[in-house]
């Protein structure tokens, strides 16, 4: 009978609990383990070149320290790792500050890497790597890029929580926005409004996994309602804004009425580019957003669906406090919560038909 494991890294020696050494990955990647550990640690400059070796290594073999063979494991730092998308977006902003908060009432600590937006999922496997060195006992995920199989081997040293992005892995827990929903409901405000010819931004899931299934959800349920949907996708990033161009063409043509965004930025954007090109905001372009994080949204009169950021939070706090009590008592959990809806000035009933 074969071995399925022939081949494989051995497991011991301060392997991994994949039994991945960083003898394999430095093999592998055709350099020296004090390289590896430079890399991953960031202790000490590596040229590009090297770098992108070493990841591409760690990504084959699906490295991750063993904190069982460093000692680690089973010693509640208390400290949790997050890993935050983008803080300059209100969205994650408000999630910070309510995952903080939740975090400080359970006298836990929370401790946060945020790689540079526009990085590739390679920077935020590095981040958690370094959180894992910080002997976090568990890691939050709040960002729209790194995959769910690049969180796999995660899972054998700490809890991991996907927070605020929809997750359908079978072994990573998440309390997430329900998507799905909300773009449901600001697709349904603008088809009852009359609108029949509509433009939505769509990015890639390589830009943002949860604005690329906004953007997914709005398009597909405008479609069961017999609008005429423009799809204008987006692959890389300053592409967005010349998806705008797209949107003013369209609308001064008449061929559409209403533009969607999947999160308010981008909404607002639109609004500040169509009120300086001269067109009328809604009678001459509705246009909506998604997440009602920024403060004061009411006052600019955006219409979005507002996420439930603070029930996200706590919920997602909860369920890792009992995965640090008793780990293997808690069952995986894909929590979702809908958001509501938000009525602005910037949408109404078309002054024309397209």
């Amino acid at each position: 009978m074969s071995d399925k494991n022939a081949g494989k890294p051995d497991s011991r020696n301060g392997s991994s609990t994949l039994g991945v050494k960083m003898d394999d990955v430095a093999r592998l990647a055709g350099v020296s383990r004090a390289t590896v550990s430079r890399v991953l640690t960031g202790t000490a400059p590596v040229s590009e070149e090297t770098r992108e070796r070493v990841h591409r290594a760690v990504r084959e073999l699906s490295y991750v320290p063993n904190m069982n063979a460093q000692g680690l494991a089973g010693k509640a730092s208390g400290l949790i790792g997050l890993m935050l998308r983008d803080p300059a977006n209100p969205a994650y902003g408000l999630l910070h500050a309510e995952l903080q908060t939740a975090v400080a009432r359970r006298n836990l600590q929370l401790i946060t890497t945020s790689p540079a937006v526009g990085e590739r999922a390679d920077s935020e496997l590095l981040a958690l790597h370094r959180m894992l060195g910080m002997r976090v006992s568990g890691l939050m995920v709040a960002t729209g890029v790194v995959s769910a199989h690049d969180l796999e081997p995660f899972l054998a040293s700490v809890p991991v929580i996907s927070v605020g992005r929809v997750e359908d892995h079978p072994a990573i827990h998440a309390v997430s926005n329900d998507e799905d929903t909300n773009g449901a409901i600001i697709a349904d405000q603008v088809a009852s409004n009359g609108h029949r010819d509509v433009a939505v931004l769509i990015p890639s899931r390589m830009l943002s996994v949860n604005e690329n299934r906004r953007g997914t959800a709005i398009a597909a349920h405008l479609d069961g309602r017999g609008v005429r949907v423009r799809r204008l996708t987006a692959d890389v990033f300053g592409s967005t804004h010349d998806r705008l161009d797209d949107v003013m063409t369209l609308a001064r043509s008449h061929d559409i009425t209403a533009a969607m965004f999947p999160n308010d930025a981008r909404a607002v954007s639109c609004l500040e580019r169509a009120r300086a090109e001269g067109l009328d905001v809604p009678r001459d372009l509705s246009v909506t957003g998604l997440d009602g994080a920024a403060m004061g949204i009411e006052l600019i009169g955006l219409a979005t669906v507002r996420l439930s950021v603070k029930q996200v939070a706590e919920r997602a706090v909860q369920l890792m406090a009992e995965l640090l009590h008793d780990r293997a008592s808690v069952p995986v959990r894909h929590e979702v919560v809908r958001g509501t809806f938000v009525p602005g000035t910037s949408l109404s009933a078309p002054s024309r038909t397209s």
